[in-house]
């Protein structure tokens, strides 16, 4: 996606501390940012992001999908996922910025981002929405993480490690608050295996058979899984992981259908072209003239 500029966490921003490259980490006020009071263009990140909105108006897009910016609400990106604000009212709150190199320098097993539904989750929204009451917590460690983030007190990069850990594990505890017997979270917890297995070798796996290997278990008990977990088979996340990045390679690169059908490994262009009409509900040259309208061309006339 040559056409979309890919945020990376060593080019510099208003609020980057000097050292920031040796502490992959930041946290600014939303409010103090020149650049979220204007419509960004789309972009994607190599790293993790999170804001915490605690006021204003616009929407969010993520992923051609729409997210209106409300009081006391996280947006949750992962690295790859294309978005953009469209600002209304001047946005309040954080936005915390992080690396998975970051966690992993706390000993921590570097899957540990992979195990929280709000990231690297195609079937979750990558938002939530709290309570004022709710979001206090979160308030108080995103000043804490700030002032930690400022200073130059000793210890600083573990306990700025820690309160980000701390912060993760709440918001996985908000997001997932549904009570599940045994069997479902044994369930659950193999679905999402699965679905991380697939954000890794979708283009390259795309039957059941091949991820149920890779787990040791046989597909008829994958798609068990996801059914008693999402409703779904288990072959509907693979078709859903390859229509997100169809959209992303129509919409932001200059590939044909035909190009984009071989990266993902359809061995004939037409076929890609069903597929895509049947899981989406437009045709690929559809799909590409109807978005690039909706969210470029509009947005620059």
């Amino acid at each position: 996606m040559k056409n979309i500029p890919l945020h990376k966490f060593e080019d510099p921003r208003e609020f980057s501390r000097q050292d920031s490259l040796a502490t992959p980490f930041e946290i600014a006020r939303i409010d103090n940012l020149a650049e979220m009071t204007v419509t960004a263009v789309p972009h994607r990140h190599t790293y993790y992001e999170i804001f915490w909105i605690l006021g204003g108006a616009g929407m969010h897009y993520v992923d051609f999908d729409e997210y209106r910016f409300l009081p006391n609400t996280f947006f949750f990106i992962t690295p790859g996922q294309i978005h953009y604000p469209e600002i209304e009212k001047p946005l309040s709150g954080y936005v915390l910025l992080f690396t998975e190199d970051f966690l992993s320098m706390s000993r921590l097993d570097r899957d540990f981002l992979r195990g929280f539904d709000f990231f690297h989750r195609i079937d979750h929204p990558p938002t939530l929405r709290l309570t004022g009451e709710q979001g206090r917590p979160f308030t108080t460690l995103c000043e804490q993480m700030q002032s930690e983030y400022h200073g130059d007190g000793y210890g600083r990069l573990v306990i700025l490690q820690s309160l980000l850990q701390n912060f993760l594990v709440l918001l996985q505890r908000a997001y997932n608050t549904t009570p599940t017997n045994a069997d479902l979270r044994a369930s659950e917890k193999l679905t999402q295996d699965y679905i991380r297995l697939i954000d890794q070798y979708f283009i390259e796996k795309q039957t059941v058979q091949d991820y149920a290997a890779l787990l040791g278990i046989t597909a008829g008990y994958l798609t068990e899984a996801t059914h008693e977990t999402l409703g779904i088979p288990a072959s509907h996340l693979i078709r859903q992981r390859l229509i997100v990045e169809a959209k992303r390679l129509l919409v932001h690169s200059n590939r044909t259908v035909a190009e984009i059908g071989y990266y993902l490994n359809f061995a004939d262009p037409s076929y890609f072209a069903r597929f895509f009409k049947r899981e989406s509900n437009f045709s690929p040259t559809q799909f590409k003239t109807h978005y690039r309208e909706k969210y470029l061309l509009s947005r620059s006339s």
